[in-house]
């Protein structure tokens, strides 16, 4: 069956760099996810994404900091206050240096970001992020992802040694969650005019969402130079409201990956880094939500994970990069 000539046309548009309105990303989001259209549209940005990366990947590592009821209550996580009777539990400072210290062996966890519910008060996540920065290998990105912060308590995470956060206004922020979309908004604005590097997201995205709706959250954020956006699928939760609705199809959010991926070709972030990848985050990034004395096992997944996806090289602390090839996954005890 021939292309839609209308959706054909779009495409090509993102391909070459040129801007897609937020119409014509929803126009590319009423094709079925297994539609010709669909599949060129996945097609072009996996090369984008190849082409923009230099077929480098890169592996951030998460680490839970503080869990509990949260006063955000939002709809579809396993914290929230309405939804959950689990304590408070923040990890011992002893054992997030001990983990920060384990991800530097080799030099190949880029990344670290400290996540943790709303309700933890600033002092105790920049004080952790002194524990990341002192303990992880000199040079490794501290992240933060956490609840809205005012913009002293911006500084105060960039003076405490965060490289950035990741901050994003939900689908249906103020109606899923208790928290106004202009409070993530200012959020974001306070954390880039304290030096930090942003990455937002469009999440988490559900079968029951219109593309009006993820088409806006994506272009909500889109000019307020952020580094990057993830865009992420809802984690069905038992027990949660919106768990009803189950998950989206892998299928579906590829597709929708691809058309904002496409749509914001022509976007160049505020600080260039080495081998980047495109604004919409792709397959080239692993983020590995790390456990207690689980991660060196989660890290070698990681890198076979890109070794597998076609990945050529795996990008150091440093910038540098070190060839991903099967020596390189024997060294590191990854096969």
């Amino acid at each position: 069956m021939a292309l839609d000539p209308k959706a054909s046309e779009m495409l090509s548009k993102g391909w070459y760099g040129e801007r897609l309105s937020p119409s014509d990303c929803e126009y590319l989001l009423t094709f079925g996810d297994h539609s010709s259209e669909a599949n060129l549209a996945a097609s072009l940005a996996n090369r984008l994404l190849h082409k923009a990366c230099t077929e480098t990947g890169q592996i951030c590592a998460e680490i839970e900091t503080a869990t509990g009821p949260c006063p955000g209550n939002c709809s579809f996580c396993e914290y929230a206050e309405g939804t959950s009777s689990a304590m408070f539990r923040e990890i011992d400072d002893s054992e997030l240096a001990r983990i920060c210290e384990g991800l530097g062996g080799f030099s190949d966890v880029r990344s670290i970001r400290l996540t943790s519910c709303g309700y933890v008060d600033i002092d105790t996540v920049c004080r952790q992020v002194g524990i990341a920065r002192d303990h992880a290998k000199k040079g490794t990105r501290i992240y933060v992802n956490t609840g809205d912060l005012g913009s002293d308590e911006c500084r105060m995470l960039r003076d405490a040694g965060a490289y950035g956060a990741y901050h994003a206004p939900r689908i249906r922020e103020g109606r899923d969650t208790e928290i106004a979309l202009d409070t993530r908004l200012s959020t974001i604005s306070n954390l880039r005019s304290a030096g930090l590097q942003v990455i937002t997201g469009v999440e988490p995205i559900g079968p029951e969402h219109e593309n009006g709706e993820i088409v806006e959250t994506f272009f909500s954020t889109l000019d307020m130079k952020c580094s990057k956006c993830e865009v992420t699928a809802r984690e069905p939760v038992p027990g949660t409201e919106l768990n009803k609705y189950g998950k989206l199809k892998p299928s579906r959010l590829t597709q929708i990956r691809s058309v904002l991926t496409l749509a914001s070709s022509w976007y160049v972030p505020p600080v260039r880094t080495a081998c980047p990848g495109t604004y919409v985050s792709g397959s080239n990034i692993v983020t590995v939500k790390v456990e207690k004395g689980n991660y060196p096992k989660q890290i070698e997944a990681a890198r076979r994970k890109l070794f597998n996806s076609g990945y050529d090289h795996l990008l150091k602390i440093d910038d540098s990069t070190v060839e991903l090839n099967l020596m390189y996954l024997k060294q590191t005890g990854s096969v």
